[in-house]
This record gives structure tokens, C-alpha cells and sequence, in this order.
């Protein structure tokens, strides 16, 4: 049975007695599960996984991490890629808590509320188009709220693990997770175990805001800093919208990755930078007279393969007996991957273009689209890194035609897309759709 407080000075006297190893959880509601025990489930628990979307997410999430806090790609654990997918609108396996008393008043005060929303808006030739949005907000329910503290050592007595997303420091702002003073708990099954609960309380919603005015939470913004303070989330937001699949005769777009927006803005008139991305292959425009590539052979590969990466060696064996049987050939995806570093900002990778030259040397180098709006205005390659081969294993090389770039990051991951090309030859995944195009049984026909 919850502890009923009555008054801020008897929230105040509570709180006193948790000042260290404790977190806190606050909820406007208290579940129980068929026994009357406590529930706090994961969102997996909840909502179920969606494997290629979460490794689409997970990306993006460790190609973050390492912008804000340099820390290597391949070296960022799951832990800390949760930390982005459960405060920026996706599922894990963990539990959000808090640091701090007063956050957890805030979301034991503010009920979370989810809606769909359809904006008409323009493109760039000023043709109408429909963005469907998901919009979130935080309502102030009359009644009680819930707060849960939780022991700290309990948890490590089970032997789970509490994850400090404050100890995330990197100068890119004011990122969800530190306004939040966030820790993440779990590995779980399916909910945090009911016995880790030193104490729970039940405060009228009159004296938990009162708390949170006295600690300046008054704004929905002081616990959701906005696009413009958050590196992160201006980076999700700027990810191209996808073309869904509708009768509706006006194109209609999803975000590339749902998250629910806190800034609906309706903008009318969309500028370039908001890229309208509706599914197409260059390989299938390969006798343009602008097409580059127009003469070589294109494996196409979901954009999965791009996500499911690798920094380990492997060997690509069927890869080089591909490149001697074509020469030069291009891997294209079926969809668009932001570069999150990169200052262009409607230029995307969508796959790469593998060359070499007369010695030998092997260039690998990113397959670029310039797209903005619902415009493909140029296709072309980046500067790529080189490697020679040798019983096959692709070692890189210093040669003076590399690219000088310091992301290394963005030429690791176009390496590993031969990793996979080599998986699906080897696996027979690949159906002939003509003399030069091969496409992977995953991905959808023209």
C-alpha cells in the first residue's frame, strides 16, 4: 500500500530520507499485475520489437553518442544506444528513472498523451503533400500522482545494472537526458522486479506541482529541451520522411523514424531541407546520359544491410570474384542514411561505388544523392578510401587519392556493406532482374 502525503512539507520530509542510492520514478497512475504486486514494465514488454526499424534506430543512436561524446561506434554498447532509443521515442528493454525527486514529481504530475495528426503543407514546386505527424503533450490531471524510490542496492543485489546517462558529457547542448538527470535500469524480461521499491508514495497533484514550481519545472520544455538546445533531437527531426503507402491521390509522408514531436510547427511551404523521400533506384535510371554509373552492374540491398554493421574483418571472397567479373559496381540501398556529421543538408549516401584502377588499388567510396525536397537533383560518389586485395581480404592502404576526411566512421560502415553483399551472393539472396541489376529477395521490385 502506497504512503499518502498530504502537504509539500511532508513530501519534502520523505524525500530526506532517500539523499543517496536511490532513484526515482513517477507516474500519474499505479499498475499491478494479477498477483496486486507493483508494475513498471519495459516498452518491449509493452509494444514489442521490430528488428529492422530498431537497428535503423540503434544507428542513429551510436552515430550520436560518438558525435557529442567521441567516443568510438563500434565500442558504444547497447546500454548506451537504449539511452537514445527510450528518451526519443522507441522501445527497450530497460527502465527510465530519475536522479533527481523533482523530475519524478514532474512526470507523476503531467500525463503523457500521444495523438496522429495530418499537416497539409507544400513542396517545392509547391504542390500539396500531407506530413503525418505524431504529436505528444503533457496534460495536468486533477487527482493524485505516484512516485516510486527505488534501492539501489536492491538492484545490485539482483544484479541488475543502473545506467547514468549524465555521465554522457559531450558540448552539444542540452540533450533529453541530462535535463531529465536520467538513469536507465535493466537489462529486464519484462518489468522492474517489485521488491526493489523501498517506498511509494501517493501526493495530490496540487502539492507535487507546488514541488515543481519551487525547482522552476514550470515548462514542458524544462524537461523536453527543444530541437533548438538538443543535438539529438535536431538530428532525428532532420532525418528525410518516407513516402506511405495510401489511395489518398496527394503524396502522404511518414518521419523516417516516428518520434513523438513536442514542436508541431505547421510549415506551409517546406524548404529544401526537409527531404521528401519517395522509394526509387538509380540503377533503374542507368541509361540517363547525367547517370555516372550508367555502365556499371548494381547489387540492390535492403537499407538494413547498411544498419547491421561490423568493424571486424571478414572475408569477401565472393565480393572479389564479383569485382573481376564486372570491374567497377555499385551496392544501392532502398533507402536514404543521413550522415550525422555532415553539414550538407539535404545529401544523403545510398550505398556505394566500388572501383579500381589499373594497380590494383580498389577504391570504396560512398553512392550520393542530393535530394531536396521531393527532388532528385544528382547522383555522384564521395572521395573513398583505399584497399588492396589480398587472398581475399581487403586490406586498406595510405594512398594519395584517399579521402582526408577525419570521419572515419562514415568509411568503416560503407566498408561493411561488402560484408553483407558477400553474405547474400553466398546465401544465393540475390534475383537477376537483368544483364546488370541484381536484386535481393528482401527488397521490393520497381
Amino acid at each position: 500500500m502506497p504512503t499518502f502525503i498530504k502537504s509539500i512539507d511532508e513530501l519534502k520530509a520523505h524525500f530526506s530520507k532517500y539523499k543517496s542510492g536511490y532513484l526515482f520514478r513517477g507516474q500519474v497512475k499505479h499498475y499491478v499485475d494479477s498477483n496486486g504486486c507493483t508494475s513498471i514494465p519495459t516498452s518491449f514488454s509493452r509494444h514489442g520489437c521490430i528488428p529492422d526499424v530498431m537497428f535503423k534506430w540503434t544507428h542513429y543512436a551510436k552515430a550520436m553518442i560518438r558525435g557529442f561524446s567521441g567516443m568510438d561506434y563500434f565500442d558504444i554498447d547497447l546500454e548506451l544506444s537504449q539511452a537514445i532509443l527510450q528518451h526519443y521515442g522507441w522501445r527497450s528493454f530497460y527502465v527510465d528513472l530519475t536522479k533527481s525527486s523533482s523530475i519524478a514529481c514532474w512526470f507523476a504530475s503531467n500525463a503523457y498523451e500521444e495523438s496522429e495528426s495530418i499537416h497539409m503543407s507544400e513542396d517545392i514546386h509547391e504542390n500539396p503533400v500531407w506530413l503525418v505527424h505524431k504529436d505528444a503533450k503533457h496534460s495536468q490531471p486533477e487527482g493524485t500522482g505516484h512516485i516510486y524510490i527505488i534501492d539501489c542496492l536492491a538492484l545490485e543485489t539482483l544484479g541488475i545494472e543502473v545506467h547514468d546517462l549524465t555521465s554522457l558529457q559531450g558540448d552539444e547542448g542540452r540533450l533529453r537526458f541530462h535535463a531529465q538527470q536520467a538513469c536507465l535500469v535493466g537489462n529486464l524480461t519484462d518489468r522492474l522486479p517489485p521488491q526493489v521499491i523501498a517506498s511509494h508514495i501517493e501526493v495530490p497533484s496540487s502539492v507535487l506541482k507546488e514541488y515543481c514550481d519551487i525547482h522552476r519545472m514550470n515548462d514542458v520544455s524544462d524537461i523536453f529541451p527543444s530541437s533548438k538546445e538538443d543535438f539529438v533531437l535536431r538530428t532525428l527531426l532532420s532525418l528525410p520522411w518516407e513516402r506511405m503507402h495510401t489511395d489518398s491521390p496527394i503524396p502522404t509522408y511518414r518521419r523516417g523514424l516516428e518520434i513523438p514531436d513536442y514542436e508541431d510547427n505547421f510549415i506551409k511551404h517546406l524548404p529544401p531541407h526537409i527531404t521528401l523521400y519517395d522509394h526509387f533506384w538509380i540503377s533503374d535510371n542507368r541509361h540517363s546520359p547525367e547517370n555516372p554509373f550508367k555502365n556499371l552492374v548494381f547489387y540492390k540491398l535492403p537499407q538494413f544491410a547498411y544498419y547491421a554493421n561490423t568493424d571486424k574483418s571478414f572475408d569477401i571472397g565472393l565480393v572479389s570474384e564479383a569485382m573481376e567479373r564486372h570491374g567497377d559496381f555499385v551496392i544501392e540501398i532502398d533507402g536514404l542514411v543521413k550522415i550525422v556529421e555532415s553539414q550538407e543538408e539535404y545529401v544523403y549516401e545510398k550505398g556505394i561505388h566500388v572501383s579500381v584502377n589499373e594497380e590494383g588499388f580498389i577504391s570504396v567510396s560512398g553512392l550520393l544523392v542530393s535530394h531536396p525536397s521531393n527532388i532528385v537533383d544528382g547522383v555522384g560518389t564521395n572521395v573513398g578510401w583505399i584497399y588492396k586485395e589480398k587472398n581475399n581480404i581487403w586490406e586498406r592502404v595510405d594512398h594519395h587519392d584517399q579521402c582526408p576526411c577525419n570521419n572515419t566512421l562514415r568509411h568503416q560502415l560503407q566498408f561493411s556493406l561488402l560484408r553483407m553483399l558477400n553474405e547474400a551472393i553466398k546465401n544465393e539472396e540475390f534475383v537477376a532482374e537483368n544483364s546488370y541489376a541484381y536484386r535481393h529477395k528482401d527488397v521490393q521490385p520497381a
